[in-house]
């Protein structure tokens, strides 16, 4: 029996159709959230004396964000450092991300089970309070930082339950801060560690920005090669790849709030590596992160500094890569 088609049917094919054609067209292009372009150059009122001569280096290229960090020696120099970075900063005009450590280096007097009860809430709270009070009622707010790994006070190896509960009632007490608009950021150090990052996670309705810091460093012979340490940054369990996919998965946008390249005192920076500088470069233009904040300190722990031109071919990629504002930038879609 032959088949017969109705005009209604013909009309709701031919509009299946352009609809099927409309869905595989690419999206028209919108402008690309440009990455704030950062740097850390030393806390408070010490780093912002030193924003100029960074700006100058960087070819003009203005410092849009800082990344700055509570004292965590004891519980009051913590409430007190909140005062007085947040002072310094303000009027600035730099965008200010802070890392509110989640316990001081008291010996492990403190702990994460106690934060998670509530003990140490009213320091939080002064927090809050410091930066609406001076001018940062925006600020990101970066709690915890590097907990994967077993340096700081509140290492995540220790409780992870702890942690993440502990990491919830921070942002629950700061937001009750009148008059704030903060974002909270989560924020492991690239690869595994003492423990994978993805069992501190807190949690999508606590975190808004996906952060991960990056310092370029040799741990093994194959991995004195630029070329092979790069791709082993990209590749590695809890590498780069794994943080553009983890913060899509959970429709969060990325940041890099410390990266450098530089020398360690024992022995395990990679030094002056443009490899890696290009590297990161090519990585922003493709993630498009939110921010990156270069780590231009000659800290004792880890010498990053490229503006004094002790690194040269890592000052050059620098400047070149990332500070140059390509003309186009703005133009490419989001991603």
């Amino acid at each position: 029996m032959p088949f017969k088609i109705s005009s209604r049917s013909i009309a709701l094919v031919v509009f299946c159709a352009c609809l099927a054609v409309l869905l595989l067209l690419p999206a028209a292009a919108t402008p690309a959230r440009a990455t704030e372009f950062g740097v850390y150059k030393g806390p408070g009122c010490d780093g912002r004396a030193k924003i100029a001569e960074f700006e100058a280096f960087a070819g003009g290229r203005k410092v849009e964000r800082t990344v700055d960090a509570l004292d965590r020696r004891d519980w009051s120099h913590l409430e007190s450092s909140a005062d007085w970075i947040t002072r310094c900063w303000n009027g600035s005009g730099i965008k200010l991300t802070l890392s509110v450590p989640m316990l001081p280096e008291d010996g492990g007097v403190s702990t994460l089970k106690a934060g998670a009860s509530g003990s140490y809430d009213e320091s939080f709270r002064k927090v809050g309070r410091a930066l609406v009070a001076n001018g940062y009622p925006d600020a990101i707010v970066r709690i915890g930082w590097e907990a994967n790994g077993e340096w700081m006070a509140w290492s995540g190896a220790k409780d992870p339950t702890a942690y993440r509960l502990f990491w919830r009632r921070i942002v629950e007490v700061m937001r009750e801060t009148p008059g704030q608009n903060f974002r909270f950021e989560w924020c492991p150090n690239v690869g595994l560690h003492a423990i994978a990052p993805i069992l501190l996670y807190p949690g999508d309705d606590v975190v808004d920005v996906i952060g991960l810091d990056v310092y370029n460093e040799v741990w093994q012979p194959i991995f004195q090669d630029p070329e092979r340490r790069w791709i082993y940054l990209v590749e590695q369990p809890y590498g780069l790849r794994w943080h553009k996919a983890f913060a899509e998965r959970h429709g969060k946008p990325i940041s890099f709030p410390e990266w450098g390249t530089g020398t360690r005192p024992d022995g395990h920076g990679a030094g002056d590596d443009p490899r890696f500088v290009t590297g990161m470069a090519e990585w922003f233009k493709t993630t498009r992160p939110l921010y990156q904040s270069y780590w231009d300190v000659e800290a004792a722990d880890y010498n990053a500094q490229l503006s004094n031109l002790r690194y040269p071919k890592s000052a050059e990629a620098f400047v070149e890569g990332v500070a140059r504002v390509e003309p186009d930038g703005d133009a490419t879609p989001d991603r």
